[in-house]
């Protein structure tokens, strides 16, 4: 697995809390960028020592860097992974924002095999769009969406986010059937609540549907998208068969893998690392042929079982109890029988998995704590 950091973005939505920078675009800082990506891979490559199954590129805004530079950064991608790789990549998931979609960059992408789209809507409510700082209005969205339609790609995940300023009323369902309207070939959907610090809070006050209404508009959400026929496979994703996330669900699973680029994050042989988000101090010791770590921290075996636990109860299928007494050398029924015993109304127990029961899924990160 392979995780690809590009932080570039034309702005900031007022909402996200990724690591990003705005107007940065001197003289061929994205291609020094790349190269350096390219460089921070062939190093880490080699102590890896594992196929890369999966790629994310997400940002910031991969996007950003245009049609010619998106081409080049993939051929030099691919040349440093075909050497690596016994086998073909599974899965290239790349973020595009709604801005930046034209035929040219869909061309060079449609021509990646086992490639996948992934697109943040968020709404198509144009006064939400304002508060929240998206340089994109519903006119944007629905010409973008149209342009997808006719490309060759196929696998296509678009984002929504419930709970936003001024999105009151059948909106969430609305944003839904539209997209659907729009893109009949999407096949993946990622549905979050909308999640705000203080100052924000305070700041929409007045614009912010109350929580019992986020909890109606949710649902609302939900039981649109599945009446599409994706399924929830995960706390806040839905895909039609075959077509959930491998990449994420690799996260979930705890698959090791590679972060590169400023601010990236990796984890593998039990350490998660963390690079610099300075990009000119990324460009200085990539140009020693230095890595770029910031930050260095073991996980030691009760730290793992925790996030395994965490993780697996936020998916369907819940906790594998095969892989469970592989990584810990316990078994997890026996573990836990009393938790389970006591709180049993929650759980489905099969042969092979515990999981959540549907009807108490939109809770899952609360009951996971009676484990941890």
């Amino acid at each position: 697995m392979l995780y690809i950091h590009i932080p570039f973005c034309v702005y900031k939505c007022a909402y996200c809390n990724f690591y990003s920078v705005v107007n940065m675009n001197p003289p061929d800082l994205y291609k020094k960028y790349l190269d350096a990506l390219i460089k921070e891979l062939e190093i880490r490559i080699k102590d890896y020592k594992k196929n890369i199954e999966t790629i994310y590129i997400g940002g910031g805004t991969p996007s950003i860097i245009g049609a010619k530079m998106l081409e080049y950064f993939f051929n030099k991608l691919f040349e440093v992974i075909n050497k690596n790789n016994n086998d073909e990549i599974k899965e290239i998931t790349i973020e595009f924002n709604i801005n930046d979609i034209n035929k040219e960059s869909l061309k060079v992408i449609s021509q990646i095999k086992n490639i996948r789209l992934s697109i943040g809507i968020q709404t198509f409510n144009e006064e939400s769009l304002k508060i929240i700082n998206r340089k994109t209005d519903k006119n944007d969205i629905i010409e973008a969406l149209k342009l997808i339609n006719k490309s060759k790609i196929e696998n296509i995940s678009v984002d929504f986010i419930c709970g936003l300023p001024l999105n009151y009323k059948e909106q969430s369902k609305k944003d839904i059937l539209q997209a659907f309207d729009l893109l009949p070939k999407i096949k993946h959907i990622s549905l979050y609540y909308l999640e705000l610090n203080d100052s924000l809070k305070n700041k929409w006050r007045d614009f912010l549907p109350t929580e019992e209404d986020c909890v109606y508009y949710y649902n609302l959400a939900k039981e649109t998208i599945e009446s599409f026929g994706l399924m929830r496979y995960e706390i806040s994703n839905y895909a039609f068969s075959n077509y959930e996330s491998i990449h994420n669900s690799g996260y979930w699973d705890l698959k090791d893998y590679l972060g590169i680029g400023a601010g990236a994050f990796g984890c593998y042989k039990n350490n998660r690392y963390e690079n610099t988000k300075n990009i000119k101090d990324y460009l200085e010791v990539l140009s020693q042929n230095k890595l770029p770590v910031k930050n260095i921290e073991y996980l030691d075996s009760d730290t793992r079982k925790k996030e395994f636990i965490f993780l697996s109860l936020r998916t369907s299928k819940g906790i594998n109890f095969l892989k469970h007494k592989k990584l810990f050398k316990e078994d997890f029924i026996d573990k836990h029988s009393e938790i389970i015993n006591r709180h049993t109304k929650y759980f489905i127990i099969s042969k092979e998995y515990l999981s959540i029961k549907k009807i108490y899924f939109d809770y899952a990160d609360e009951i996971s704590l009676l484990f941890l």
